[in-house]
């Protein structure tokens, strides 16, 4: 379909370790939405979703589904000689819909505690680390490639971010320890 395939996107020890962090961040997540206090149920449910789709897409490779379709759309429709244009709209539009979201997390967090915040915090980091990699910027790429330590920088901030929701929802799920 479009010259996507289903299947593997990304079969490295890389690919494997983020998409199972996302999935560990998914079930803790989830764990926190049942022994969280009512008010933070749905923030914690929200985050499930995203990072439960974060996992599958990191595999699944949707973004080049959905970028062949456009390109596709772009060819058969007569504007693909002023995509740049589109990209652009696209990631302004993109960056402007992260950006409501982190901001409606932050407004609705203000007052839950400190680990509902953090988690906030690591969802706005994974939500820039997707815009950035979809906007493909030369200069950033060439960044995102390099190495720190052995380690491509691509790869630790991703799976830094990643690990700030993770820890969180790991506090927030945690017994309270209280006795009744």
């Amino acid at each position: 379909m479009f010259g996507w395939k289903p299947g593997i996107g990304d079969p490295t020890v890389y690919g494997w370790v983020v998409a199972a962090a996302y999935a560990l961040g998914a079930i803790l997540c989830w764990r926190a939405s049942k022994r969280g206090p009512t008010g933070e149920r749905r923030f914690w449910l929200f985050a499930t979703a995203l990072l439960a789709f974060l996992a599958i897409n990191k595999q699944l490779d949707l973004q080049t589904l959905f970028t062949d379709v456009a390109r596709a759309m772009a060819k058969v429709q007569g504007w693909y000689a002023n995509r740049r244009d589109y990209q652009e709209g696209f990631i302004a539009g993109l960056a402007a819909a992260f950006a409501a979201v982190v901001l409606i997390l932050m407004l609705r967090s203000r007052r839950d505690r400190p680990v509902v915040r953090g988690a906030v915090v690591g969802i706005a980091l994974i939500l820039l680390f997707v815009l950035v990699r979809a906007s493909s910027i030369d200069r950033i790429d060439w960044l995102l490639a390099r190495h720190l330590g052995g380690i491509k920088v691509n790869h630790t901030l991703e799976l830094a971010s990643i690990a700030v929701v993770v820890a969180c929802a790991f506090l927030a799920g945690r017994p309270s320890g209280r006795r009744r």
